[in-house]
């Protein structure tokens, strides 16, 4: 979708951003898609652990409520330095559904643990690019564009973990009786 967008003409960064950070059609495109992806994620497990009363779905519907809220109303941004609360609750989360979803005899559920990486690699280029930028002497036209390099760094990574968690929600809301009941078991 950047590449499509920046072959087309747009601005592709502007895409990635929250629509209140850019200007023309396509701001906000990529980062509105992604929030619609994961509000369709934690209602299909929202969904299914209702179905299921299942407490990996509850888990599972309650990251993808709060990261679509916290990406949609960029909440974690306004507590600054506490925002490290956030990316925590995040990761805690994260590890609580790798190990409520685990199936006997394979430990690792790989969709949740790309995602993770995904948001993992994401919060690191949030974190650490500017302050690279930041302490290299370097000129202004420069620093705009390792910024936009910065965002996109950031972005697209969290778009495929919103990708790949929302498929794997999807997936495992429509299994149906051969997917997991919620606690892990088939």
């Amino acid at each position: 979708m950047v590449a499509g967008l920046y072959l087309a003409g747009f601005d592709a960064v502007a895409a990635l951003r929250d629509r209140s950070m850019g200007e023309g059609p396509e701001a906000g495109l990529i980062s509105n898609l992604g929030i619609l992806l994961m509000g369709l994620a934690a209602v299909a497990a929202t969904y299914k652990a209702w179905q299921t009363t299942g407490l990996a779905f509850g888990i599972l519907a309650l990251f993808c409520w709060l990261f679509a809220l916290d990406d949609a109303l960029l909440i974690h941004e306004a507590f600054g330095s506490l925002q490290i609360i956030f990316f925590a609750t995040y990761g805690l989360l994260a590890a609580s559904m790798l190990f409520l979803f685990r199936e006997p005899g394979q430990p690792i559920v790989w969709p949740i643990l790309i995602a993770t990486a995904a948001f993992a690699v994401s919060v690191l280029f949030d974190e650490l690019w500017s302050l690279l930028i930041r302490h290299i002497q370097i000129q202004d036209d420069t620093e705009s564009l390792l910024f936009r390099i910065g965002f996109v760094l950031e972005d697209v990574p969290k778009f495929g973990g919103i990708f790949v968690m929302t498929c794997f929600a999807l997936g495992m809301a429509v299994a149906g009786d051969a997917g997991r009941s919620g606690d892990g078991r088939q």
